[in-house]
């Protein structure tokens, strides 16, 4: 399985506040299936960032598309991108 990383900001909207509990629930979901490798917010809350395990591109794109939060256009300035991890482990 390759790695890929999401980066993406926050718009102004109160689904994010609404929709948090459906959002970490579904991140935990991929974790637990091994889809997800880490995930969590800056420190300035002003985004985030998400590393997925998927085989490819497309596959990457559908664990994006199913998050609450992209469903609710919570979240804004996706950046979804292949990753090849040199040094370290997760």
């Amino acid at each position: 399985m390759a790695l890929f990383i999401l980066t993406y900001g926050y718009n102004e909207t109160d689904q994010r506040a609404a929709r948090r509990e459906e959002h970490l629930a579904y991140l935990n979901t991929l974790a637990e299936q091994g889809s997800l490798a880490a995930a969590g917010p800056y420190d300035d809350l002003s985004g985030g960032l998400i590393i997925y395990r998927a085989q490819d591109q497309a596959a990457a794109e559908a664990l994006l598309a199913g998050d609450p939060y992209t469903i609710a256009d919570v979240t804004k300035d996706r950046w979804l991108r292949a990753w090849r991890m040199t040094v370290g482990s997760l």
